[in-house]
């Protein structure tokens, strides 16, 4: 079985399909699913929503650690206006990113971007 992180909850997820998680430091959102390696064994695949390029990043079970420390479950499924207006928003993400580097004078800060992107708001 692959375990791959925490939910809000504090119990462990077994991911079977995809599902959307965020990287706490950059913002950036990834759809990430089970993979298999060219060995056959179980892997992560992620592949970013929020940035200009697509980006696609590969997890190994040795990485595990690491990938539950840098990402945050968001959610399994979301309906289209949440996934076009959050989940996939470059705008959204460009604002958090002049946020963090101007220390909240442009765009917003690190509370609201993951407010919205957590549905709390």
């Amino acid at each position: 079985m692959l375990y791959l992180g925490e939910m809000r909850k504090e119990t462990m997820k077994e991911i079977k399909r995809a599902s959307v998680w965020v990287n706490k430091k950059s913002g950036t959102t990834h759809m990430v699913w089970p993979d298999l390696d060219y060995n056959g064994d179980l892997k992560v695949h992620t592949s970013t929503l929020n940035l200009r390029w697509e980006r696609d990043y590969f997890f190994r079970a040795k990485d595990m650690d690491r990938f539950r420390k840098n990402y945050e479950f968001v959610c399994d499924t979301a309906d289209n206006d949440f996934f076009v207006n959050v989940l996939a928003n470059k705008e959204l993400k460009s604002d958090y990113t002049w946020g963090l580097k101007t220390n909240g004078r442009i765009g917003i800060s690190k509370d609201e971007f993951f407010n919205k992107l957590m549905g709390e708001n």
